[in-house]
């Protein structure tokens, strides 16, 4: 049933593997997954790789931690929602554009749920995010796995389970979508910059800013990406979208 690891960004691989068996129902909602000294021996792996892979799950709304119970599969597993929008994205050529429509009319709202119900700690939390992705920034990496990280903390600032959820799979399935919107350093700051305007709304609990600084950065995303995928685009013209971003 489970295999042993041999690619390089190990806990990824983990994950992957138990995506892949909770898509095959092998492991169910509410089901129990084996202890982390099980996981490490099955996979071959160390036992921190397989702590960095069940955090990545919890983070996708896949798996809930319970103290002093384990580690279980989440009651509505996050396929369950967004398995047709990757569909859609895979299947589709206009798909991209009709989920960043989606985007706009969804995640603004969240973002003004979270600027009315974030907590001191929803919000320490995502102060962390911000500095891990301008560290990654700083290092000349892209940042997009703090940039997911914040949405996802965006989301569950509203201490809404459904809405945490949506955002972590939409998060998961434009995750090559993001990479490609983070591949020029302007760009890496133009996305810090959105995100710190995003989070000083919520931190000032201003509903109606939040909504608007997540619609901007959405937009911005959008031009971004769309833009980077027409075809035939001349090298002036790719001047002029940097200039226009940046």
């Amino acid at each position: 049933m489970l295999k042993a690891i041999k690619k390089t960004r190990i806990y990824e691989e983990v994950v992957s593997q138990i995506h892949e068996l909770i898509r095959e129902g092998k492991f169910k909602a509410g089901d129990q997954l084996p202890s982390e000294r099980e996981l490490a021996e099955t996979f071959k792996v160390s036992r921190t790789s397989v702590r960095e892979a069940l955090r990545a799950l919890e983070a996708q709304g896949l798996m809930v931690s319970r103290t002093g119970a384990g580690n279980f599969v989440a009651d509505l597993p996050i396929e369950s929602l967004v398995a047709p929008l990757a569909a859609m994205l895979i299947e589709e050529k206009g798909a991209l554009a009709d989920i960043f429509e989606m985007r706009k009319l969804i995640e603004p709202e969240i973002a003004a749920l979270a600027a009315e119900r974030a907590t001191k700690r929803d919000i320490e939390r995502m102060k962390r995010i911000l500095d891990k992705q301008r560290e990654a920034v700083s290092r000349g990496e892209t940042g997009v796995e703090a940039d997911a990280e914040l949405h996802f903390a965006i989301g569950r600032a509203t201490q809404n389970q459904a809405l945490e959820k949506l955002v972590s799979g939409l998060m998961d399935i434009l995750s090559h979508s993001r990479e490609e919107s983070l591949q020029t350093k302007d760009r890496r700051k133009a996305s810090i910059e959105s995100h710190r305007k995003i989070l000083s709304a919520i931190e000032e609990h201003n509903t109606t800013k939040a909504r608007q600084a997540m619609l901007l950065h959405i937009e911005q995303v959008e031009e971004n990406v769309l833009s980077s995928k027409k075809p035939h685009t001349s090298y002036s013209e790719s001047l002029l979208d940097e200039r226009r971003i940046s």
